[in-house]
């Protein structure tokens, strides 16, 4: 025999006793009414370092029975451990590689897992793998149960729509962080609702203090998110993150789709939080990729990529990037709330973006737009959202104080005047002579003047002959962009 030593346990039924309460690398076998291996109440059965046991058949801990394995398990049906509390089965290696589907049940605690069974592993009780699950082939199907991968836990292994964690039911796939953990984990997770599908999460962490027992968990869903209100363009398909014992956390979260998930049109999605309520909307889906971004995540939810024309009641837009070449809307029924509370918007050279609420639209602190791209808002009274260019903007500023007939942003560097007016109006630079770009739009948002100032601290035009109404005036200078709304008598 070689340096290792296999014990095949074969028989049609046998069961795992011991003359002490330790067995060392010698079983006594007793025949059993059933075809699988049972470690009995009151036994200890030990695998040596360098030492592999092969279970042909099930192989069940009873209540009150142990199980220290410090080499290799090979399981080639069931395990069952039957003790209440989560059951520690040793420092050594479970490999799950039968030919036929199988199943881990009860509160196990693996140190290092190997799943190499094409037909896959059925998780059947909270299962926590504190080492390297080593996915070879096949899926781990959680049901409602929980996988805990411990924090110094490591996936190993290509995943794919073959080799995956699907992740459908009640139960997540949870990961535990050291305490001060920053950088980047990818949750291998998908589907099996009839064709299997790979859509995992990636989470990348800038901040967060993360506590002893803490965990961020996944699960999924395909399917359209449960709210009456997506409507037209949408992915058949969400995401939930949860999180438990992290403070201060901070970070950017992608989400893999297939274009089989696409309703609608796909490059009119955006990444959104559709839980908790209000939605926050984050930025475009990449078409390119299939990929969905939220970033500078503080908190989770449930996430999904949507443009519904059903238009929602409140939103928030939210680190939300307009990039050059993409024109959008957003809009909400009551109040569109834009960057704030930490966040930000920004519309880039080339970008354009137009943002309709029925209510209010309050840009705040962190919102931007840079020379060359282009934002306009508009209230509406008619509920012609996203889709025509009607009525002026009414916004809130930094204090989130409704503005009315006021200056849209509150200014700090521009004033316009006289406003009201009955003809000539003068936009002045407040910090003097600079290089600003001057561009004035009428009611339906077309552009009337464009003008470059370049060390000039005034410009002045004419709404002579412009109909009685509300002109909008936007100055932009370096990063920093103002809107001012004037009314023509």
């Amino acid at each position: 025999m070689n340096k290792k030593s296999y014990f095949l346990m074969k028989s049609n039924s046998l069961a795992i006793s011991a003359i002490s309460a330790t067995l060392l690398l010698f079983l006594i076998l007793m025949p059993s009414a059933k075809a699988e291996n049972v470690i009995t109440t009151g036994t200890t059965l030990k695998v040596l370092p360098g030492t592999s046991l092969v279970s042909v058949e099930s192989l069940v801990i009873k209540t009150g029975a142990a199980l220290e394995n410090a080499g290799t398990l090979i399981l080639k049906k069931n395990l069952t451990n039957e003790n209440a509390s989560p059951n520690s089965l040793g420092a050594g290696t479970a490999e799950m590689s039968g030919s036929t589907s199988q199943s881990i049940t009860g509160q196990n605690v693996i140190q290092h897992l190997t799943v190499n069974n094409a037909t896959g592993l059925n998780i059947g009780g909270n299962t926590t793998v504190n080492g390297n699950l080593t996915m070879t082939n096949g899926k781990v199907s959680l049901g409602d149960n929980n996988l805990v991968l411990g924090p110094l836990a490591v996936i190993v292994g290509t995943p794919s729509a073959a080799v995956m964690i699907v992740v459908t039911g009640t139960g997540e796939l949870r990961h535990e962080f050291p305490a001060g953990f920053t950088g980047t984990y990818t949750y291998p997770v998908g589907d099996d609702t009839g064709t299997p599908e790979y859509s995992p999460v990636t989470l990348v962490f800038t901040g967060g203090i993360f506590a002893v027992g803490n965990y961020v968990g996944v699960d999924l869903k395909n399917e359209k998110y449960n709210d009456p209100t997506i409507t037209g363009n949408y992915l058949n398909r969400y995401w939930k993150l949860t999180g438990f014992g992290a403070a201060g956390l901070v970070c950017n979260a992608t989400f893999q789709y297939l274009v089989t998930d696409v309703v609608g049109t796909e490059s009119k999605l955006s990444c959104t939080q559709v839980d908790p309520f209000p939605w926050t909307t984050y930025g475009p889906a990449n078409s390119a990729t299939h990929l969905l971004s939220a970033n500078g995540l503080t908190s989770f939810g449930s996430f999904t990529g949507l443009k519904s024309t059903t238009t929602p009641l409140n939103q928030q837009l939210a680190n939300v990037i307009i990039p050059n070449g993409t024109t959008t809307c957003y809009d909400a029924q009551q109040i569109l709330t834009v960057a704030g509370n930490g966040t930000t918007f920004l519309v880039e050279n080339n970008g354009s973006i137009t943002l309709v609420a029925g209510l209010k639209i309050s840009m705040l602190n962190g919102t931007k737009v840079n020379n060359g791209g282009f934002l306009l808002g508009r209230i509406t009274t008619t509920s012609d959202f996203c889709g025509s260019l009607l009525n002026p903007l009414v916004a809130s500023n930094d204090n989130k104080e409704a503005l009315g007939v006021e200056t849209i942003i509150k200014s700090q560097f521009i004033k316009v005047y006289p406003n009201p007016t009955t003809d000539l109006v003068v936009v002045e630079l407040v910090d003097g002579g600079t290089t600003a770009n001057v561009t004035v739009y009428s009611m339906q948002g077309g552009k009337l003047y464009q003008k470059e100032l370049n060390g000039e601290n005034k410009y002045q035009f004419s709404l002579a002959g412009r109909p009685v109404g509300i002109y909008m005036v936007r100055v932009q200078s370096g990063d920093r962009a103002e809107i001012a709304k004037v009314v023509k008598n």
